[in-house]
């Protein structure tokens, strides 16, 4: 699937941190990390 959308958003450098310890311990992109997370996001309802 290509990746047409690009967000810019602002951590804490605690977040960041985080964020890039996480990517880290699983040999992955910080965007790839929260890529996955997205994916665990429960499916949106229809009729909203």
């Amino acid at each position: 699937m290509a990746r047409d959308e690009l967000l810019q958003i602002r951590l804490t450098t605690k977040e960041k941190e985080r964020l890039q310890a996480e990517a880290s311990k699983r040999g992955i992109s910080m965007s790839e990390v929260i890529r996955d997370y997205i994916k665990r996001l429960p499916k949106p309802k229809e009729n909203m």
